[in-house]
């Protein structure tokens, strides 16, 4: 079955699942990050917005979860070997970890005016996941292929 991921049309559709799951997770992510720092969306506090971006957030995360795998076993020489590959799972480790400690405590604080401890796991999170997202992208560029 892995060979035929690998060797099919089902690759690259998967592959665009996992980058749909990846923009849907990053993206309200970001947003709730955004407005942590104090830009955009106003009229939400950030728990209001987190909480109404949930349902979003928690799809990308699944998608993410379920495709990602997919990949992995359909090639798994390719992505043990490749830097870019171990990179964005260590990233990925910590950008979990961080939204779901620090980022959480962040959204559930209700200042009105964003403080430093909500400033800092935004910022934190916005690096994150921006260098998940530049780690994916290099993997394509860190193949390293047996001659």
């Amino acid at each position: 079955m892995a060979e035929f991921i690998k060797q099919s049309w089902l690759f690259p559709v998967i592959q665009s699942i996992h980058i749909i799951g990846l923009t849907l997770l990053v993206g309200t992510i970001s947003l709730v990050d955004f407005r942590l720092l104090g830009m955009g969306l106003r009229r939400h506090s950030p728990r209001e917005l987190a909480l109404r971006l949930a349902p979003w957030t928690s799809t990308g995360l699944l998608t993410v979860l379920l495709t990602g795998p997919l990949m992995f076993w359909s090639d798994l020489t390719r992505y043990v070997n490749n830097p870019a590959f171990v990179v964005k799972m260590g990233l990925l480790a910590a950008a979990l970890a961080a939204h779901f400690t620090l980022h959480r405590r962040a959204v559930s604080d209700v200042a009105i005016r964003p403080s430093a401890r909500q400033r800092v796991p935004a910022a934190l999170s916005l690096i994150l996941w921006s260098s998940v997202i530049l780690a994916g992208r290099a993997i394509a560029d860190f193949d390293i292929r047996p001659s």
